[in-house]
């Protein structure tokens, strides 16, 4: 209360004002360290809505909840986690069933264990106008509750808690102060295809450097075994996804391999018909290595 008094001002502002004499170096205490840190939450999570009375507020989307405490802790069941629930079924008024779920959240803060709890609920069974109708989401609705509920209790979403969402002037600074930098587009390089970020034929025909074309053509020649070529398949088949090889550079590839793998097997033909002309890449393990895009 004295910060209000401090301050003479609505609850609201007061914790706004609050906020920016942190932010400009008020010194936090060794004991709310965490609850600052996982405190402040996103506008773009949360969602307004309205309950039965015409009563209006703020609710934070779980999986921001669970986002934050991966990012201060780690990954759910190595950093932090839920314990085995416990559910409990009773009956409500006018034949409603209600469940209610105490669950447990651990985490490692500063070389400690640490748990907190938290009860959430919900109806199994409803009554409408039209009748009795059971909720088949109700178990779950009850233990997402219990869960963010027992977060709450290491200042996961505080502001939202704490009815700091009520004031438009805190919403819009948590709003810029979430708001993510506009992405720079990204530069156009030479010789790459901006559609489909493989290289182009022309710059892999100009390319001089030692995986380029003409090396290809000149190992192919150097493969007079078919493990050779097996083997020089799988490493031009590195290559060409590494260097982003369009399309149908990997075909003329898949193309050559069959043609020298034809010779390899058969032998140079009498006529004047090279084999490989018009080659069939299915099923064939050697070819079948460069993949198409």
């Amino acid at each position: 209360m004295a910060v209000f008094a401090s301050l003479g001002d609505a609850p609201g502002a007061s914790l706004l004002a609050a906020l920016q004499n942190n932010r400009e170096g008020f010194p936090m205490t060794e004991n709310t360290k965490l609850w600052d840190l996982l405190g402040r939450t996103d506008p773009a999570h949360t969602k307004a809505f309205t309950r039965g009375g015409g009563f209006k507020g703020t609710a934070i989307k779980p999986m921001w909840s669970y986002r934050r405490m991966t990012e201060e802790f780690g990954p759910c069941g190595f950093g932090w986690g839920v314990g085995e629930p416990v559910f409990q079924v009773v009956p409500g008024s006018d034949s409603e069933m209600l469940v209610y779920c105490t669950a447990s959240v651990w985490y490692h803060h500063e070389d400690k264990d640490c748990r907190v709890y938290g009860v959430g609920g919900d109806k199994v069974v409803n009554k409408f106008s039209s009748g009795l109708k059971s909720d088949d989401e109700a178990f779950k609705k009850a233990f997402t509750d219990a869960v963010t509920n027992a977060l709450k209790m290491i200042g996961v979403g505080a502001d939202v808690h704490m009815g700091m969402f009520d004031d438009d002037k805190y919403v819009n600074t948590m709003r810029d102060e979430f708001a993510e930098a506009p992405a720079e587009k990204p530069k156009r390089q030479v010789g790459v295809n901006p559609q489909t970020g493989m290289a182009t034929a022309h710059a892999l025909k100009k390319d001089t450097g030692p995986d380029n074309w003409a090396a290809f053509q000149a190992e192919l020649l150097e493969a007079e075994t078919v493990p050779m070529l097996t083997k020089l398949a799988l490493g031009w088949s590195n290559i060409a996804e590494r260097d982003k090889w369009p399309a149908h550079w990997r075909d003329l590839a898949k193309e050559e391999i069959n043609k020298r793998r034809n010779i390899l097997i058969n032998g140079m033909p009498d006529d004047d018909t090279f084999p490989g002309d018009r080659p069939t890449t299915k099923g064939n393990a050697y070819a079948d290595n460069f993949q198409a895009g």
